[in-house]
C-alpha cells in the first residue's frame, strides 16, 4: 500500500541568541563563523563559548565559503522534510578558512565526488529570514 502522507517541507532552523549572527549573514548570502581571535581557528556549530579558551571571547567573521570535500554519504532514508530529495548526498566539508561543516551537496552526482574535491557554499532559502548553507562543486 502506498504511503499517502504528504511530505512536510524541510525544517526551518530556529536561531538562538548565539547563532543569530550566523543566520543574519546567511540571509545576505554570506557564511560567518565564530573564530578565536588569538589563534584564528574557526569553530562550527555556533557555541556560547570559544572552544579554544572556554571563554565567550570569539569573534564572528565572514569566511570565503570555499573548501574541500573530506567525506560523504548518499542518503536513502530521509530525515523529515527531505523525502522529495531522496536519494541526496550529505558531505563533510573542510573549509579553507578553518572549521568543518556537514551539509547537503547539490548540483553533483555521487559518482563524480572525490576526496579533496573543491566545493563552495550555496544557499537554500527556507523562509524570508532563513537561508541554509549547502555546498556544490567549485569548478
Amino acid at each position: 500500500m502506498a504511503d499517502d502522507k504528504p511530505n512536510p517541507p524541510p525544517p526551518v532552523p530556529e536561531p538562538t541568541l548565539v547563532s543569530q549572527p550566523m543566520w543574519d549573514a546567511a540571509k545576505e548570502g554570506k557564511l560567518a563563523l565564530q573564530v578565536d581571535p588569538a589563534s584564528g581557528k574557526a569553530q562550527f556549530w555556533p557555541r556560547p563559548v570559544n572552544v579554544q579558551t572556554g571563554q565567550a571571547d570569539y569573534e564572528w567573521r565572514e569566511v570565503s565559503g570555499k573548501g574541500t570535500l573530506s567525506a560523504w554519504t548518499k542518503v536513502h532514508v530521509p530525515a523529515p522534510g527531505f523525502a522529495d530529495r531522496v536519494p541526496y548526498i550529505l558531505g563533510a566539508v573542510d573549509l579553507a578558512d578553518g572549521g568543518r561543516i556537514v551539509a547537503q551537496l547539490v548540483n553533483v552526482e555521487d559518482d563524480a565526488l572525490t576526496p579533496g574535491m573543491a566545493v563552495k557554499v550555496g544557499w537554500e532559502k527556507r523562509s524570508d529570514d532563513i537561508s541554509v548553507y549547502q555546498f556544490e562543486p567549485d569548478s
